[in-house]
């Protein structure tokens, strides 16, 4: 019989335990997170250049007309992806993932995400 060794989860580093985050105010500088924003842009790099599509996430849309000012906001860079199924503007999405700074922007390299569903409007 094979020995079984359990660890409590306040003995695994900081960096294993997954911060569930409200907004992105609250986001670490490094560290497992998981968060639900909605897709503001989606860049797709140009032909020629290894495959990789960049979403930025916020906690809010601004309303049609708006002028936003700048908040914070989180980078899902899907690599080796030109396309990725429903990742598109306007889209509500939770995603987790390892959060670090690329080039001083919050940045998950291939996050783990479900599309929600949107609210309809009451009629």
């Amino acid at each position: 019989m094979v020995g079984k060794t359990q660890v409590s989860v306040s003995a695994l580093p900081q960096s294993a335990t997954v911060r569930h985050l409200q907004n992105l105010e609250q986001m670490p500088e490094r560290g497992r997170i998981e968060h639900t924003g909605y897709i503001q842009s989606v860049t797709h790099v140009p032909p020629g250049e290894a495959p990789r599509l960049t979403a930025t996430v916020v906690d809010q849309l601004a309303r049609p007309g708006v002028r936003r000012r700048t908040a914070p906001h989180v980078r899902l860079l899907f690599m080796g992806q030109k396309r990725v199924p429903g990742i598109k503007p306007g889209v509500k999405i939770r995603y987790s993932g390892m959060l670090s700074l690329v080039d001083q922007v919050p940045t998950v390299h291939n996050p783990r995400y479900l599309i929600l569903p949107q609210e309809r409007p009451q009629a």
